[in-house]
C-alpha cells in the first residue's frame, strides 16, 4: 500500500537501463517513444505514456501487450510542448526518460 508523497514505484532503480529508460524520437510534430526490450510473456512493457511536464498530467497513454514486436508509442503532437516519456515494465517498474520539447 502506498503513502501520501511517495512512490508506490520509485523510477528507474530495477533492472538494466539500456532496455528500459525510454528513448524518443522527432521528427517534426511527429514523435516516437520506444525501448530496447524483449516482450515476451514473462519480461514485457506493460504501459507507456506521456507526461506534460509543466502540469504533470498524463496526455497519452498505451497499454502494450507481450504478443506485440517492439514497445513503442507513436504520436502527432503540438509545437512547444514539452513532454516526460515513461514505461513500466512487469517485471522492473517504472522508468522513467528525459524531458524533451517539441519545436
Amino acid at each position: 500500500m502506498g503513502q501520501i508523497n511517495k512512490p508506490i514505484y520509485p523510477a528507474n532503480v530495477d533492472g538494466a537501463p539500456e532496455t528500459h529508460i525510454p528513448t524518443v524520437s522527432i521528427n517534426g510534430n511527429d514523435i516516437e517513444i520506444s525501448a530496447n526490450h524483449v516482450m515476451t510473456e514473462e519480461n514485457y512493457i506493460q504501459f507507456m505514456w506521456l507526461k506534460d511536464t509543466k502540469t504533470n498530467e498524463v496526455v497519452l497513454a498505451k497499454e502494450l501487450t507481450p504478443q506485440e514486436d517492439k514497445p513503442m508509442l507513436k504520436a502527432k503532437v503540438p509545437s512547444g510542448v514539452q513532454l516526460t516519456p515513461y514505461l513500466f515494465c512487469n517485471l522492473h517498474g517504472l522508468w522513467k526518460g528525459e524531458p524533451f520539447t517539441v519545436a
